[in-house]
């Protein structure tokens, strides 16, 4: 018997509705690829667009974990017959220190003189342990205002 969990009369939610929940283990190697476009629809390069891409620890935190920007972290894969589909490439050095848990992230694209933001892409990031993680033990970041730390 399938039960249905929504009531009668709702839509289920469309899968593009659906937050993207990224799952890594530390230590590996993560690449995030994905298409972009500018708000005209043009597809993104580095000779039209500013790109940027945070992670970080939470949606509301001060200062990301990491960012890039193009060729520094985000690449073009093959813009003769994928035009718009970007790679990125997150360093070892930083999934290496990511501790067990989740993270968010985002890019922008934006015209060369950085007006017309539009974000692209939102999503988070599940990191979990593994007995072939670098660290198992990772101290929590110590926070500068943070009163206990004190």
């Amino acid at each position: 018997m399938y039960i249905k969990p929504l009531p009668i009369g709702t839509n289920p939610p469309l899968d593009e509705d659906r937050m993207p929940i990224w799952r890594a283990y530390g230590g590996d190697d993560l690449q995030l690829t994905t298409r972009i476009a500018k708000r005209d629809g043009t597809p993104a390069q580095p000779s039209n667009s500013r790109v940027k891409f945070e992670l970080a620890e939470t949606r509301f935190s001060r200062t990301p974990l990491w960012t890039a920007e193009w060729n520094d972290g985000i690449e073009e894969v093959d813009p003769q017959d994928h035009p718009g589909l970007v790679r990125v490439q997150i360093p070892q050095s930083i999934e290496n220190t990511l501790r067990r848990g989740g993270y968010s992230f985002s890019m922008t694209v934006s015209d060369l003189f950085g007006r017309e933001t539009t974000t692209v892409m939102i999503g988070n990031l599940l990191i979990e342990y593994e007995p072939t993680s670098p660290q198992h033990d990772i101290p929590y970041r110590d926070q500068p205002n943070d009163e206990l730390n004190s």
